[in-house]
């Protein structure tokens, strides 16, 4: 690939959108239209192999293999397997033969493995469960431990992986009704960092590669109290939303070269931003800043200029540039989506 892309995944609408991306200048352009997947909720991306993932809660539910121009970026499908329960969220492992599988409305976590040219072969196989409402599932860069967030069950757990299993190890336990939702490593997965959807906290936690144990080293607020909400609530699959009145955070990520943390909140449609001690991982609160409206899903470029963020109900893609000196976000461009975007993934030219 020349340049970079930029593939938003769009639940109401049922396609994955593709727009070329500037880095330079925190543009978007014109690339391939859309792609109808049914029921896509997230995306992951192996770049050297030139494929994209969605994964969809469609009936039944399926990870669809996507096949990325390596001129255009457009989109081309290529294999397409059944999954044994919907899917909120998927990740690809760091050796791109494993796809993981986070299934809010079953409680589980599902792995499909890939072949050589990284598409999707055999059955999902099944995790034990992390707790009720998987929200997250994502492995460890040494491939050794996988870690899922228990939005229902306030915890996150780590599994052991052996070939063609996960064996359940070890668990760290939230406060009750926090609501672990989206989990991420730093650069060297000395640290994984928990936005929390009820609470509006993010936990920090240390990492210890070899047991795969995690240690909370801290917990700090995301939604600042000049906004004014309450505590929300686990939402049931098809229930109500937690209301414009009630913390419902959603995703998390580490941009500015690794300087600095966003969160997105849906009701107030905002983002906060954190410094990152460099030495400790540990965060400090700087500002909250206005997006799109409902922000589901954010990324970040891979030169970790720019953070972008999607409304789902505004239908549209905002980027913002980072401020090497603060993490200030400024708006660089915004373009118009399908209808209902959840989840951002971007692909950086090889």
């Amino acid at each position: 690939m020349n340049q970079t892309h930029v593939y938003v995944g769009c639940a109401k609408a049922g396609t994955v959108e593709t727009f070329a991306f500037d880095p330079g200048a925190g543009t978007f352009g014109p690339a391939g239209g859309p792609v109808p997947v049914d029921g896509v909720r997230s995306l992951a991306s192996n770049r050297e192999l030139g494929l994209l993932y969605a994964g969809a809660s469609s009936k039944p539910p399926r990870l669809t293999a996507l096949r990325i121009d390596s001129s255009t970026g457009r989109l081309g499908e290529t294999a397409s397997v059944q999954l044994a329960d919907n899917t909120a969220y998927i990740s690809l492992d760091a050796d791109g033969r494993t796809v993981r599988s986070a299934s809010y409305h079953q409680d589980a976590v599902n792995s499909v493995a890939l072949d050589d040219q990284g598409l999707p072969v055999g059955d999902a196989v099944q995790a034990p469960s992390p707790g009720e409402k998987a929200h997250s599932v994502r492995a460890s860069p040494d491939g050794r431990y996988v870690y899922a967030a228990s939005l229902g069950s306030d915890r996150v757990v780590w599994y052991a992986v052996a070939p063609g299993e996960l064996t359940l190890v070890g668990s760290v336990e939230a406060p009750t009704g926090s609501g672990p939702r989206h989990l991420l490593f730093n650069a060297d997965a000395s640290r994984v960092y928990v936005i929390h959807e009820m609470s509006g906290e993010v936990a920090v936690h240390e990492r210890d590669a070899v047991s795969g144990a995690l240690t909370e080293i801290q917990r700090i607020d995301s939604v600042p109290a000049s906004l004014g909400l309450i505590p929300g609530f686990a939402r049931h699959p098809g229930g109500p939303v937690p209301g414009p009145d009630a913390i419902w955070c959603a995703d998390i990520r580490i941009g500015g070269r690794g300087r600095f943390l966003f969160t997105t909140e849906r009701s107030t449609s905002t983002i906060s931003t954190f410094s990152i001690d460099p030495d400790t991982g540990m965060l400090d609160y700087l500002r909250t800043t206005d997006t799109e409206q409902q922000p589901r899903g954010a990324g970040v470029d891979a030169g970790g200029d720019h953070l972008l963020v999607c409304g789902e109900l505004s239908g549209h893609l905002s980027a913002y540039g980072i401020s090497a000196q603060d993490g200030t976000l400024t708006a660089t461009d915004r373009v118009a989506t399908g209808a209902g975007p959840l989840w951002i993934e971007v692909v950086a030219p090889l």
